[in-house]
């Protein structure tokens, strides 16, 4: 009977390790899964500007924001994409903390083409030359974000994005 027991703890102890729910989460990004057809749910995109006046530091945010998405992303396994539809961009500008509503603006997309690449090890993606942090990868489901920072004639423009897009 000690034997019994002894053998199905350690069946159930190896079945709790071979069922790791990570093993269940994992989807590997590259161009294969990646390929389809995705609706865009989500596109916000976030421009800080730094000068500096007179010793002081002014920031300026740029913030867009997408809504009323009619946008598909057709990813290709070759490493292509084509992007159709349209969407409305809204921008506030806030100014040494004083926002202004800067209005918005429909933005129509037509078959526009470029080149992706995709590295599971480092979790990101390459759009156009443009790297991405591949915040989450499913079968359903794509988030990425991107940050940039750059200097130009002394100001610092730190430029973020995050797009989600579904199947």
């Amino acid at each position: 009977m000690k034997l019994l027991k002894s053998l199905f703890v350690l069946f159930v102890a190896v079945s709790l390790v071979s069922c790791s729910s990570d093993d269940d989460n994992q989807y590997t990004l590259n161009n294969a899964n990646l390929s389809g057809i995705y609706n865009v749910t989500m596109l916000n995109t976030t421009e800080t500007q730094t000068t500096d006046v007179n010793g002081a530091d002014i920031i300026t945010v740029t913030t867009t924001v997408g809504d009323t998405f009619e946008l598909t992303v057709d990813f290709d396994e070759d490493g292509s994409y084509v992007i159709n539809g349209a969407y409305r961009d809204s921008y506030l500008q806030t100014v040494a903390g004083e926002t202004v509503d800067e209005g918005a603006e429909i933005i129509f997309i037509d078959n526009e083409t470029g080149d992706f690449s995709t590295s599971n090890s480092t979790m990101t993606m390459v759009l156009d030359g443009e790297v991405y942090e591949v915040e989450l990868f499913n079968q359903n489901e794509l988030r990425i974000t991107s940050e940039d920072v750059e200097i130009f004639n002394g100001d610092e423009y730190i430029y973020t994005s995050e797009i989600r897009m579904v199947r």
